[in-house]
């Protein structure tokens, strides 16, 4: 027996020192997470979306070949969610020409660990799941057991029939797998499933290479018996990105998350704990119990009178418009305390970052009087939340690890009513930086899609929308909104089957809103059952243009008392269709529309999941409910739905899908002259979806379900993120935008 060569020993021992890598998870063809065409146990990482593509459709015995693209999210702790568009040709029609497959599906995936040590797990899921014409459907549970860089995965799968023109899912019967990435940036693994057999290798980007938080990868794989479900070859690539990255603030020093583990939950960003700019050291201190949250039992809590003179209020009202703040008054209340009242106009991600800033300031001018404040937050002037403290002890929790007193006490609409909190002020500054002054710019994108029909595999029409707000007085504002179109598919040209839906040039909204606060509490006295206080009722009525085609006017109505968990609202209206531009799109022979809506949201805090029914008459005249699961990474939120309506004459359609809504445009909006504002829109939506249980085929099923293109009522309360448990639940937030 020949002695090893020394390169070879080398070789060997180096492989065995090197340290005990995880896996790394990436998504597959089929959407679930796994290797290249099984799963295993792992799910993407919760609060992670990734986006995946491969140049193959495995199962589409006829022709193999094509486009596979993924996009999936860990919607939450132990659930991840993807749709798949699987297509041999992208802009093929099917009815002229030989498209092959074209198939838009859904895939979902549930796991848990078995041990504490995260090294057994367990999953269940399901392809190409809710349509009546399938293709790569399967229904599968799997066991994975990872020690160090290795991983094996075993489980058993049971296909759905034969898919269309003979496609079938891969997947079937018992499987398994083996994974070895002996370093951070290869991973290789062989896989069987059906008497079938698989190789491959992947390769990941550097660390240092991408933004934080990011993984890029990118795969090849190869057949190793001879079978027809994919071809000899293939390669795919995807890019996995953490949607709970939060931008820091100006001036903030944001310590960087540690990179997630498969099964680990993410840690919002703006809990990652800061380092305030005078400290020297690094280490982040641990946060401490922050602000006092139950609820106030009176207006006036006992505050420390405050000796500061006029021009200190004076110089407290310049730093707060400094910060880009608006309407601002400063005064003294009759017991001596500090009263502030400030408006959001700027910080349009999130009101915990206008709260946090104004706290900032408050805590770094008044600290040294020790004086008791009463802020008061509006949101286009309507009241939203409130805090009353102590100046000093605020500084102390903005600032330092500890705190030898309570920071303030929180309190919102629906457990307090917050214009007691400053009547009978002397104001020394009375609406400084007034909003109705302020004209206020915003772009965004205007994007329309198809995907997977008949037609082609993705139809878009592109464009961008321009809209001039100016608010008028308490809650009231007109708004002017212009299209213009940037770009369309074939379709959607003039003569295209998409025409009518197609991005078109013009007025898109031209309209007069107001909006109060009904004062319940005059009406229901604390000896009732409704409590000392019985929540939040805000009204708001809209008139004029909206979505391009509507002439009308709407109302709403949203209710949201206690701490916030719970909210009821309800709109109505009606509308005349604009025949200057067409008709409505897909619906031609819409005149008339009269929307009556009811719906329930309630928030699950552990998680930031909102459950939310909605059901009544829709504006396109169809009858019928909708149920949403929306989940929150900071500002971004995943839709998934279920909704089913009806318009007269016609069967009801049913469908699923997912939506995806995000700022766009800077944190806080730019001001590049004193009476000009500009920025992007707070509340990006974009959503897909497809018909389920049809009796045959998948027919286009378009306008169900669309709500009234108004300024929705939420927009006023930080997009439905406004109640106590919220902001409780945000704290860390609002204290490193304070620092």
């Amino acid at each position: 027996m020949r002695a090893p060569k020394p390169t070879t020993l080398a070789l060997a021992i180096g492989m065995t020192t090197l340290p005990a890598w995880a896996i790394d998870t990436t998504l597959t063809s089929a959407g679930f997470t796994g290797l290249g065409i099984t799963p295993n146990a792992h799910l993407l990482g919760w609060g992670r979306m990734e986006v995946g593509y491969e140049n193959q459709l495995p199962g589409n015995v006829r022709r193999p070949d094509g486009h596979n693209a993924v996009l999936g999210f860990g919607l939450l702790p132990n659930l991840e969610f993807a749709g798949r568009l699987a297509t041999n040709t992208i802009h093929d029609n099917c009815f002229t020409s030989g498209c092959g497959a074209r198939d838009l599906s859904a895939s979902a995936k549930a796991g848990i660990g078995l041990d504490v040590a995260n090294r057994w797990r367990v999953a269940l899921g399901a392809t190409d799941v809710g349509g009546s014409v399938t293709y790569f459907r399967t229904y599968y549970g799997v066991l994975t057991f990872n020690e160090g860089p290795f991983e094996a995965s075993a489980g058993g799968a049971k296909r759905s029939g034969n898919g269309v023109n003979g496609s079938q899912a891969p997947l079937d019967g018992p499987f398994a797998a083996l994974a070895w990435q002996p370093i951070p940036l290869v991973r290789g693994h062989v896989e069987y499933t059906d008497g079938n057999s698989w190789a491959g290798v992947r390769l990941f980007a550097p660390k240092q290479w991408m933004p934080d938080g990011w993984l890029l990868s990118a795969g090849a794989n190869v057949r190793l018996n001879n079978n027809t479900l994919t071809e000899r070859s293939w390669w795919s690539a995807s890019l996995s990105i953490p949607l709970y990255k939060t931008p820091g603030l100006s001036g903030a020093q944001t310590a960087a998350l540690p990179p997630l583990r498969p099964g680990e939950q993410p840690l919002p960003a703006y809990e990652a704990r800061t380092v305030p700019a005078p400290q020297a050291s690094t280490a982040a201190p641990a946060l401490p119990p922050p602000v006092s949250l139950a609820p106030p039992a009176h207006p006036t809590p006992a505050l420390t009178q405050t000796a500061a003179s006029d021009d200190e209020l004076r110089a407290l009202a310049n730093a707060l418009q400094a910060k880009a703040l608006e309407d601002i008054w400063v005064g003294r209340m009759p017991d001596g305390t500090l009263a502030i009242r400030v408006n959001n106009g700027s910080y349009q991600w999130n009101s915990a970052d206008a709260l946090g800033v104004a706290l900032g300031v408050i805590g770094r001018s008044f600290s040294e009087h020790k004086a008791g404040f009463r802020l008061v937050l509006t949101q286009r002037q309507v009241p939203l939340v409130a805090v009353t403290g102590q100046a000093d002890c605020l500084r102390q929790w903005i600032e330092q690890a500890t705190s030898t007193c309570t920071a303030g006490q929180l309190s919102t609409p629906g457990t307090l009513p917050l214009e007691p909190l400053y009547e009978g002020a002397a104001w020394v500054v009375e609406r400084q930086k007034p909003a109705s002054k302020t004209l206020r710019l915003s772009v965004s994108p205007v994007l329309r899609t198809n995907f997977g029909t008949e037609l082609g595999a993705y139809d878009y029409s592109v464009g961008v929308n321009v809209t001039a707000q100016l608010p008028l007085w308490a809650g009231a504002s007109v708004e002017w909104g212009l299209n213009a179109p940037l770009a369309n598919s074939n379709d959607y040209e003039p003569g295209g089957v998409f025409a009518d839906r197609a991005v078109k040039a013009g007025t898109e909204r031209l309209t007069l809103t107001q909006v109060t606060r009904v004062p319940l509490e005059r009406w229901f006295s604390p000896s009732q059952k409704l409590g000392a206080m019985p929540g939040a009722l805000t009204a708001q009525a809209t008139v004029g243009r909206i979505g391009t085609f509507y002439d009308g006017v709407v109302g709403a109505l949203r209710w949201e008392p206690g701490d916030g968990r719970h909210r009821v609202s309800g709109q109505a209206g009606y509308f005349q269709n604009n025949d200057s531009q067409g008709g409505f799109g897909p619906l031609g022979s819409f005149q008339h529309g009269g929307p009556v809506l009811g719906s329930y949201r309630f928030s699950f805090l552990p998680t930031r999941t909102d459950f939310e029914g909605t059901v009544g008459q829709f504006l396109n005249n169809d009858r019928g409910f909708q149920l949403t699961m929306r989940q929150w990474f900071t500002d971004v939120a995943v839709d998934v739905f279920y909704k089913r309506t009806t318009f007269p004459g016609q069967s009801a359609a049913q469908l699923v899908g997912v939506q995806l809504s995000l700022p766009i445009g800077p944190r806080r909006d730019w001001q590049p002259a004193p009476y000009l504002q500009v920025g992007g829109t707070p509340r990006f939506s974009h959503l897909v979806e497809t018909t389920i249980r049809e009796g045959a085929g998948n027919p286009l099923r378009l306008g169900h379900a669309v709500r009234t293109p108004a300024q929705d009522l939420n927009d006023y309360f930080n997009s439905d993120r406004s109640g106590l448990a919220w902001f409780e639940d945000n704290l860390r937030r609002v204290r490193d935008a304070a620092r």
